[in-house]
């Protein structure tokens, strides 16, 4: 399990130094006068960053701690188990997707954020609806009220 978190550190460290590298080559500007650049070099710095932190911190805690053979058996027992959120987030981002037009912005991200709530952390159900609608509201408040985006009504055609 050490060894995919060394994998992913060297991976994140690897795609911020290429964007970097990058981002160079569309030229940096400066401070007051950016460039094309300018915001893709500072995310690739930010990726390679966490990344080599991510590394550190899995080499020092392979020193801390060394792996038992016990953990690896009880880890492949519940191999299923690990992909189950992940497809389960990627199946209700695909849903929103495809569901954003048909059924109106705030209603398909009402739902989505609910779903996404629960699943992140199975509390009662109070806690997410209520992130869940604000965090809605809130976003169409910001999007259609003030910056003026047209999102799609959907079934709320009053809204």
């Amino acid at each position: 399990m050490k060894k995919l978190l060394l994998a992913d550190g060297l991976l994140w460290v690897l795609l911020g130094i290429g964007m970097c590298l990058g981002s160079i080559q569309l030229k940096l500007g400066t401070f007051h006068t950016p460039g094309a650049g300018f915001l893709p070099f500072f995310a690739g710095a930010s990726l390679a960053l966490f990344g080599l932190i991510l590394v550190c911190s899995t080499l020092i805690s392979q020193a801390k701690e060394g792996e038992a053979a016990r953990d690896l058996g009880r880890l492949t027992k519940r191999r299923w188990k690990r992909f189950l959120n992940p497809s389960l987030t990627v199946a209700i981002l695909v849903g929103y997707i495809l569901l954003l037009e048909p059924l109106g912005f705030l209603l398909t991200t009402f739902v989505c954020l609910l779903l996404l709530f629960k699943l992140a952390e199975p509390k009662k159900w109070l806690t997410p609806l209520l992130l869940s609608g604000s965090t809605a509201i809130l976003s169409y408040l910001l999007f259609s009220v003030w910056l003026q985006c047209q999102l799609p009504k959907g079934l709320l055609k009053f809204w």
